[in-house]
């Protein structure tokens, strides 16, 4: 008897703790619909109550960029619709128009959104800082990517570029085709580690990916935090079981300190110019932070966009022609920046692989105002993405400037009377915009049109044999799916 009164005081506990669950949860329930109700709505995209839209974006936000097309043209008929990303209220401007009240906000009045702050135990550095930190590192690190210093690095890309022929031409001999998907990361880690930091790792000649291994890490780490429903990190022991951010970021921080630690006294570097400010303008975790920063955003973003534009060139064997007839009387020493800009048709390759599969396919941000949007108020502390992709491949803007075809890969948009036409902004707009835009778009430019313009001088890309190549976002760029391993041979003429 005694065992059966218990048994049914633990059972009426648990009944009534069940019914108190579920009218605090009515009760949140009613809270939500209620501020909902009292909120201007943009058309949304269907989803769960708490998770929202997370699940439809694949593990880590891996398939952000193809949903946000995707649901663009499903919700975006006013340039805007919004979304629920795990209890966020997420505002997305999908055409230029909705896209220039966010974007002139920035930097002051529409910082990077609260969830980079899921990451700031791993990585901070100029790319995550806001406010007069970020003033800081932006005084530093912008004068060495000024055009007077790419130009001063070119003897240095020069070398590295020499070394990837190199090695192009050993991988022809032995396998007749070459793994772009491994050498290019091999290629612009050196080039980041010889101009930027004033090292040499000589990662391209000996393959050693362990640089570029851990720069992958980084970037599944940052989106498994960012795209997390919960903090998992925070639980001891929990966060290796999901990433492994800690122990890639210790090791980048080890890197670091090794790399201040070799910088030559007077040189022009910025690991050196950063090794003499440690203490005064930055503290020395500051220093570590903005060399990581160096490292992961130099490595991966162009060795992307790099072999896309050499994908799209194993396609399309009449534009290769046309680019090697360009580049055939290129001389086998140092290409200077205004050379290499001299080349229009290896130009336009480079601006429509940024246009098609650029550094940055979104960008994503927090409002610290209210921002009227397209007739609706939004209050501050709304989530923001902008869609830059989609703007460059769908806006009536864009199409007016770059013609109605913005789905097909065609440089010759680029092309005009007396050569290349950039038609600022789109030209740039993946590499971001305003005060805000990518320090290193300048060398990355270089590298892009220097590797363009050398590799098909040299070498025949073969037709394209495989099944088109699929896309995933590698925190904001294109990942391609599988390898770009294409089939070349020395070019003779």
């Amino acid at each position: 008897m005694a065992v059966a009164q218990a048994l049914q005081t633990v059972t009426d506990r648990k009944g009534a703790l069940a019914i108190g669950l579920a009218g605090a949860g009515a009760s949140l329930l009613a809270i939500r619909l209620l501020l909902r109700s009292r909120v201007d709505r943009f058309r949304e995209v269907p989803g769960s109550w708490f998770l929202g839209v997370l699940p439809e974006l694949g593990p880590g936000g891996k398939l952000i960029t193809q949903k946000l097309e995707e649901w663009s043209d499903a919700y975006g008929e006013e340039g805007v619709f919004e979304m629920n990303l795990a209890g966020s209220r997420t505002v997305v401007c999908c055409s230029w128009e909705q896209a220039q009240p966010i974007l002139s906000r920035r930097p002051h009045k529409m910082p990077k959104n609260w969830r980079l702050q899921n990451v700031v135990d791993i990585i901070a550095g100029s790319f995550f800082s806001e406010g007069e930190r970020w003033k800081r590192e932006r005084r530093v690190l912008s004068p060495a990517f000024s055009r007077k210093n790419v130009e001063s690095y070119v003897p240095a890309v020069e070398h590295v570029t020499q070394q990837l022929l190199r090695e192009l031409g050993r991988d022809v001999s032995t396998k007749g085709e070459a793994n772009f998907s491994e050498l290019l990361p091999l290629y612009t880690a050196d080039v980041i580690c010889k101009t930027a930091l004033g090292q040499e790792l000589r990662m391209l000649e000996t393959r050693s990916s362990d640089i570029v291994d851990d720069v992958k890490a980084f970037f599944h780490a940052l989106q498994s935090r960012m795209y997390a429903p919960l903090p998992y990190w925070k639980i001891p022991g929990l966060a290796r079981l999901f990433d492994h951010g800690a122990e890639v970021s210790r090791r980048f921080y080890s890197r670091s300190e090794q790399i201040m630690q070799n910088a030559k006294s007077g040189g022009r570097s910025i690991a050196e110019k950063l090794r003499d400010m440690d203490g005064d303008k930055f503290s020395h975790g500051e220093l570590m932070d903005n060399l990581t920063v160096l490292f992961v955003a130099g490595t991966d973003t162009t060795s992307l966009a790099l072999c896309w534009a050499l994908y799209y060139l194993s396609q399309d064997l009449e534009l290769q022609a046309a680019v090697a007839d360009e580049v055939k009387s290129l001389p086998d020493e140092e290409l200077s920046l205004a050379e290499a800009e001299s080349l229009p048709l290896v130009q336009a390759v480079w601006l429509e692989t940024l246009r098609c599969h650029g550094p940055g396919s979104f960008l994503d941000f927090q409002s610290t105002e209210e921002v009227t949007l397209a007739g609706r108020k939004v209050p501050a502390g709304t989530e923001f993405y902008v869609a830059i992709r989609n703007i460059l491949k769908k806006d009536p803007e864009v199409k007016k400037k770059l013609g109605d075809d913005l789905h097909d890969f065609r440089p010759s948009r680029w092309l005009g009377p007396e050569g290349i036409v950039k038609h600022p902004p789109f030209d740039t707009l993946a590499f971001g915009y305003g005060p805000r835009i990518c320090l290193g778009m300048r060398l990355a430019e270089y590298e892009g049109l220097l590797v363009i313009a050398k590799v098909v001088q040299k070498f025949v890309l073969e037709k394209w044999d495989k099944p088109p190549l699929e896309e995933t976002t590698s925190f904001v760029s294109n990942e391609p799916t599988t390898p770009v391993s294409i089939k070349i041979r020395p070019r003779t003429w």
